[in-house]
């Protein structure tokens, strides 16, 4: 029925195996009945049903045919034995007992010879040597810290306000004005100085023999006047000239 529905769709073994998934090796032995180059039985099943439903045969049609025609499969049957073999036990009771007679002499032997290593008689008169004591640790005095010399305060520039240091190397006179008070004039001798302070601008109006004078502007030095023989005018200290020098 199979080959017969096959050859009538004129499919080839090829054609049918892709159609089917189903090997042509297989697809032969359904058709043929070889039913043993299959695996099994529910290949075999399996195979015809899918084979039967792509050929539009009834699949259960097919199936009933192969259950009448197909062969049982044999199912293995273990043998059981009649009576049971009995394992002969006479040797069995002198074996154990022989072998626990065997570890009892042992042990007495063992025990007996324990008890003669560790009774040796100990000299009642005998005392133990004292053991030595631990030496005692020098005190030791720590040497005494190197002394370390302060070093001297160093007095920074303030931040705020203008601190103007006068040198006078030669006699000159000078008129000077602080953030805008009236002015004041004066003298100096050579080797003496002059401090002048301020919040934010110290003005050196006239400078005579200005060769003679060194100025500071909170620690930093002013460059030395030019023409310095002559009077200088309008010498301006402030904020920014700290950021010049």
């Amino acid at each position: 029925m199979l080959q017969a529905a096959r050859e009538e769709k004129q499919w080839s073994y090829v054609y049918t195996e892709e159609i089917t998934k189903i090997r042509v090796r297989y697809i032969k032995a359904l058709e043929e009945e070889q039913y043993e180059i299959l695996p099994g039985a529910t290949y075999v099943k399996g195979y015809l049903r899918t084979y039967a439903k792509q050929l539009g045969l009834n699949s259960d049609d097919i199936i009933a045919l192969y259950n009448a025609t197909a062969a049982p499969e044999p199912v293995l049957a273990l043998e059981v034995p009649n009576s049971l073999v009995k394992i002969p036990t006479n040797w069995v009771r002198p074996a154990v007992i022989g072998g626990i007679a065997a570890l009892a002499i042992v042990l007495v032997i063992a025990i007996a010879a324990f008890s003669r290593s560790g009774s040796k008689t100990v000299d009642p008169s005998y005392t133990p040597a004292a053991l030595p004591s631990a030496p005692q640790a020098e005190a030791v005095t720590p040497a005494p810290s190197p002394v370390v010399p302060t070093p001297p305060t160093v007095v920074a520039a303030t931040p705020e306000g203008l601190t103007a240091q006068l040198v006078f190397t030669q006699k000159c006179w000078i008129e000077f004005t602080i953030d805008g008070q009236p002015s004041s004039q004066a003298v100096f001798e050579a080797g003496t100085t002059k401090e002048l302070k301020g919040t934010s601008k110290i003005e050196l109006v006239k400078i005579g023999n200005a060769t003679g004078l060194s100025v500071t502007l909170n620690g930093k030095a002013l460059p030395s006047f030019k023409d310095g023989g002559k009077v200088v005018n309008n010498v301006v200290l402030n904020q920014e000239t700290l950021k010049t020098l």
